[in-house]
């Protein structure tokens, strides 16, 4: 037993987050949220960003009710002038920077794109692939230094697979997930590791008109071999695998957390 016992202890450090730093982007809802609960039970100090004070607030104090230190970040990473102070302002307050976690989107506008009467993908690329660019690079100058550092990108199922209705927010998932790549690629000798996570639809507030639509549910629905809509709780294991030491190995890799849709 006292064997066994050290076994899960010596594991449990692999997952352990105490005395690092993260930041996550779009981390007052959703999936952002929930990966910021995950890091905040593991030990890790969490800022996290969004454009709402209220929703902010209330995320802070869920993981300071956890026990974590953190702090709120209102910010429109639309908005390059935002985006630049982000990574100095929470290595000011919490005292580095070790896990970046890209979670923030624009919402797609659903329908064809030759139906738009403007041109949807500039908007959306400001958001999903231009903050996510920035803050990587702003990041990573930081973490080289130190020889260590984690990137994650909540890209999405869409990026790997075109659907009707959905072409520019696919467009940027898609380029997020070719970004994960190439920063992997130009990274790991400096200890940084850079993954994405693709999620299917997830029972969110930005997937609110998805999900009151019952005939788009059960095309999801019939895609996956696990039949029923994902939950937020749902990303968060793999997003501390890729955060912690027992991902050391893993980078240039999205996981694909389907429910089976793409087996």
């Amino acid at each position: 037993m006292a064997e066994q016992a050290h076994r899960y202890a010596d594991l449990s450090r692999r997952f352990d987050l105490s005395g690092r730093v993260a930041l996550v982007v779009g981390g007052s809802r959703g999936i952002g949220r929930a990966i910021a609960e995950g890091f905040a039970d593991v030990g890790a100090r969490v800022a996290v960003v969004g454009r709402s004070p209220e929703p902010l607030r209330d995320t802070v104090a869920a993981l300071e009710r956890r026990g974590a230190k953190a702090m709120a970040l209102v910010a429109d990473v639309s908005k390059s002038a935002d985006r630049s102070r982000l990574i100095a302002d929470t290595v000011s307050e919490l005292g580095g920077l070790d896990i970046l976690v890209n979670s923030a989107g624009a919402k797609p506008l659903r329908g064809d794109m030759l139906d738009r009467e403007r041109a949807l993908l500039p908007e959306l690329l400001e958001v999903n692939v231009l903050s996510y660019y920035e803050l990587t690079l702003a990041a990573a100058r930081l973490m080289k230094a130190r020889k260590w550092g984690r990137i994650i990108n909540v890209a999405s199922s869409t990026g790997q697979k075109a659907r009707r209705g959905m072409g520019e927010y696919a467009i940027t998932k898609a380029t997020e997930i070719m970004m994960t790549r190439a920063f992997a690629v130009e990274l790991g000798e400096y200890g940084i590791t850079v993954n994405a996570l693709a999620p299917i639809l997830t029972r969110t507030e930005f997937s609110a008109a998805q999900l009151a639509d019952e005939s788009d549910v059960a095309r999801v629905l019939a895609m996956q071999a696990i039949k029923r809509i994902a939950d937020p709780e749902d990303v968060v294991g793999a997003a501390l695998l890729l955060a912690s030491e027992a991902g050391a190995f893993i980078t240039g890799t999205t996981i694909s957390i389907d429910g089976g849709a793409g087996a």
